[in-house]
């Protein structure tokens, strides 16, 4: 589980932000905490601030470890950091998770040049124990690395000597390429390997887009899919698979999506023992699995009510193809949702049905949201340590705060949606209503 987030010159935010989901001292809603290590870790928080504020450019940044893992540094737009003031296109961008896996705390993070497209410096560190300890770090400035490990695995030592001059690459990344070439079957790598799968696989990020890939199988799951489509009264009462040819994929992606695909598909279904997953393309779903001599692929149909006819996902309405797109975080375990724009295509009580779903759950997952939907500031719906916001100064930088910082403004016997639109918590945008075209 994510515990804090942490980011500094990159696209709108100018200084060091710390996002945290450690719980405040709000009683209410205590379902919504999961005990960690005697850390006290929220399952929800949602971000709320005017167009421009900088919500998605947090959720950006929050993804900037697994483009950089799965597409290298090179492939970075080398204008992304604080361009608001000249002089920090050649400082460092900083990124830095703080998570919780396997009753154990780390800290893993990196400093880049963004311009230069090179990295500064990368850390592991284990800080379960008051004293921390170092898995890892490189200093690149000074072509140095360390760890605290008394008699480290000869793979990791050597890769780490190996990689102090190496700014091309991220430490992480490369480890786990030798791990996986070599085959080694060792605990010593068990640190490095969850810190990884969190980031690489634990971590998914949904934004209103062309196509994205679920590691379920939706088809197999549509007993409950079904079950919840009712729950949130949305007219479908079975689902159906039909089989179809990887070629129809192929032809409505160009030819680096389609490969950066197919890669993705097979890393996915070979490490989770050849499940199948779960592809939305525009409004279509498909069905992949992997087989030895290629891919079996199947799109889905549904079933309405009063009707004997089977309908394609392209024939149902946005707001059901965004539910299906967001019903994964009711699905899985074990993982980090990260929704921009939760509101995209939904009614507000969709929003609040799907939330409200979410956070009774006796569920494993987190979700971090980016939301306009007014109807999710609502005490008996949310916490207010889970009330995060937006805002961008007069000079262009973003912030981010939490509403935790409103304790007295922000009472429980207070209309929080209202208070908010009255500004009493910033980030709302400032209209000119008294302008004449």
């Amino acid at each position: 589980m994510l515990i804090g987030f942490k980011v500094k010159n990159f696209k709108s935010f100018k200084d060091l932000q710390h996002f945290s989901l450690l719980a405040g001292k709000v009683r209410s809603n205590e379902n919504h905490i999961v005990e960690i290590s005697k850390h006290k870790v929220l399952k929800f928080s949602g971000m709320f601030g005017a167009n421009g504020s900088g919500k998605s450019n947090f959720i950006l940044a929050l993804n900037m470890a697994q483009i950089i893992i799965s597409k290298g540094i090179g492939t970075l737009i080398n204008n992304l950091y604080y361009r608001g003031s000249e002089v920090l296109n050649n400082e460092a961008s900083y990124f830095e998770y703080e998570v919780a896996l396997n009753n154990k705390l780390y800290s893993y993070g990196f400093e880049i040049n963004i311009s230069k497209k090179e990295i500064i410096s990368e850390w592991l560190i284990d800080m379960t124990k008051n004293k921390e300890k170092v898995i890892f770090e490189r200093d690149l400035k000074k072509n140095l690395s360390n760890t605290d490990y008394k008699k480290p695995n000869s793979v990791f030592s050597n890769c780490l000597k190996e990689m102090e001059k190496n700014k091309s690459e991220l430490f992480l990344k490369e480890i786990i390429r030798r791990i996986s070439m070599s085959k080694i079957e060792d605990k010593f790598f068990d640190d490095i390997f969850s810190v990884y799968k969190f980031l690489m696989f634990d971590m998914i990020f949904v934004k209103p887009q062309t196509h994205k890939l679920f590691d379920i199988d939706y088809y197999k799951r549509k007993d409950k899919i079904v079950e919840i489509l009712k729950a949130l009264d949305i007219n479908i009462t079975d689902i159906e698979n039909e089989k179809t040819d990887i070629k129809n994929i192929q032809a409505k992606l160009p030819d680096n999506v389609y490969s950066d695909l197919m890669h993705d598909i097979d890393l996915m279904t070979s490490r989770f023992n050849n499940i199948s997953c779960t592809l939305r393309i525009d409004n279509d779903l498909y069905i992949i699995k992997k087989k030895t001599d290629g891919y079996e692929v199947n799109t889905l149909k549904f079933k309405h009510k009063n009707s004997d006819s089977s309908f394609g996902t392209y024939e149902e309405s946005d707001g059901t193809i965004r539910i299906l797109e967001l019903i994964d975080i009711l699905l899985s375990k074990n993982k980090l949702f990260l929704i921009d724009e939760l509101d995209s295509s939904l009614h507000p009580l969709l929003v609040e049905g799907l939330l409200k779903i979410f956070l009774k759950a006796n569920t494993s997952n987190q979700l971090i949201i980016t939301t306009h939907e007014l109807k999710t500031l609502d005490f008996d719906l949310v916490r207010r340590d889970e009330i995060w916001f937006a805002e961008k100064s007069q000079n262009g930088d973003s912030k981010i705060y939490s509403l935790e910082e409103f304790k007295d403004v922000a009472r429980f016997d207070r209309k929080i949606d209202k208070a908010y639109m009255e500004g009493r918590f910033g980030a709302i945008a400032n209209i000119n209503t008294d302008y004449e075209n």
